[in-house]
């Protein structure tokens, strides 16, 4: 059987008969093996505290010309972190919350040194500062990780806003380039130049998702809420998404005759996404469903595709930022990941929520609610939260 190594305790005290006192109790301590270095002034101790080996320092509270409260402050304050026991005499008044405050870890009055106490007291004391230790050392990775995703979000928001300018350029240019070569009768470069402007397109939404999950992640994303029709939206995102899409029909079902309070631009940027999505995930399906519906509180609004649908296992990550399904997996298609992950945080932030159903085989539909009465600002929520 392996002996477990002795708990090697500091003693800094000016009187030899205590020190051999102490060292008496713990030879005498059945439940505690432990190995006591003696030192016995100020200045010695002090050098021992800062370079010696050793789980924990107990010390006298008179020292000579010094206390042992200023050594301990002296101590702590040049980085020692190894628990502290103070030992007192019997009539020394508030020595003990001097020395709690001072930095110790805990007292014990001498006269009170007894085996089974002084055992209890070194050994939670040794566990009090291992458990600190760890507090602090999470707090400090807590910290640095906060710091490197602040960082992370700068550095993504500075390279978007650098990104923004020139492919604003670019796309300005192509659809300059495809009106010159439909006057001119050049077809074919007419449409070497859509294909352009539709790619630009592409990178100008996946640099606009970047721009708003660094936002998302700062609490800065905007949101400008008046009342509006949600109906009304729901038809212009559609006629906008099948003017791309011609492959593939968008069928609509139900009205909702609802006018909802919220942002009606991040609304709309949901329901794109969705529908999308959908034409995304499911290519070789000729319709996409999209349903609307209300009742005294909500409106809720479905996009159902009829492609390969979604693991169950992977529905409740889908939302995650990032988070795509592999390619191993049926339904996977370019993107970044983000654009779910953005979608939910949108419709959360307006008091809604955002939910899949899917069987493999069976296509996917996605649902969002939002609510009818909601009367509290977007910014008012996120407090209450």
């Amino acid at each position: 059987m392996q002996t477990r190594p002795p708990t090697k305790i500091l003693l800094i005290e000016d009187d030899e008969d205590d020190y051999i006192l102490l060292q008496k109790v713990l030879k005498k301590t059945p439940q505690g093996h432990y190995k006591l270095q003696w030192e016995h002034s100020y200045t010695s101790g002090l050098a021992c505290m800062l370079t010696g080996e050793h789980d924990l320092c107990m010390l006298d509270y008179r020292l000579g010309a010094h206390t042992g409260i200023e050594l301990l402050k002296t101590a702590r304050s040049q980085g020692y972190n190894r628990p502290i026991i103070l030992l007192t005499g019997a009539n020394e008044g508030d020595i003990d919350i001097l020395a709690l405050q001072a930095g110790a870890d805990d007292y014990i009055a001498k006269e009170q040194l007894q085996g089974e106490l002084l055992h209890r007291i070194i050994r939670y004391a040794i566990e009090r500062k291992k458990a600190e230790h760890e507090r602090e050392r999470l707090l400090s990775e807590q910290i640095a990780a906060q710091e490197l995703e602040r960082k992370r979000n700068e550095f993504i928001g500075m390279v978007v806003h650098e990104l923004k300018t020139p492919l604003t350029s670019l796309k300005g240019y192509a659809q300059l380039l495809y009106k010159r070569c439909l006057k001119t009768g050049d077809e074919q470069t007419a449409q070497f130049a859509s294909r352009m402007d539709g790619q630009i397109t592409k990178l100008t939404s996946l640099v606009d998702d970047f721009l708003d999950v660094t936002r998302l992640a700062e609490g800065k994303l905007q949101f400008v809420e008046d009342s509006f029709s949600f109906d009304t939206l729901v038809e212009e995102v559609i006629q906008e998404i099948q003017l791309i899409n011609e492959q593939q029909t968008i069928r609509r079902e139900g009205l909702t005759n609802k006018t909802i309070w919220g942002d009606r631009t991040r609304t709309g940027q949901v329901i794109t996404n969705l529908l999308t999505n959908a034409m995304k995930y499911a290519p070789d399906t000729d319709t996409i469903l999209l349903k609307t519906s209300s009742n005294t509180d909500t409106v809720t609004l479905c996009v159902q595709d009829f492609g390969p649908g979604i693991p169950r296992a992977l529905q409740n990550k889908i939302f995650d930022p990032f988070y795509r399904i592999e390619k191993n997996q049926p339904g996977t298609a370019s993107g970044l990941g983000l654009g779910l992950h953005i979608a939910a945080e949108i419709i959360k932030r307006q008091g809604g929520r955002i939910w899949v159903e899917s069987e493999e085989g069976k296509g996917a539909t996605f649902w969002f609610t939002l609510p009818t009465n909601r009367t509290l600002p977007i910014s008012s929520q996120e407090d209450a939260t």
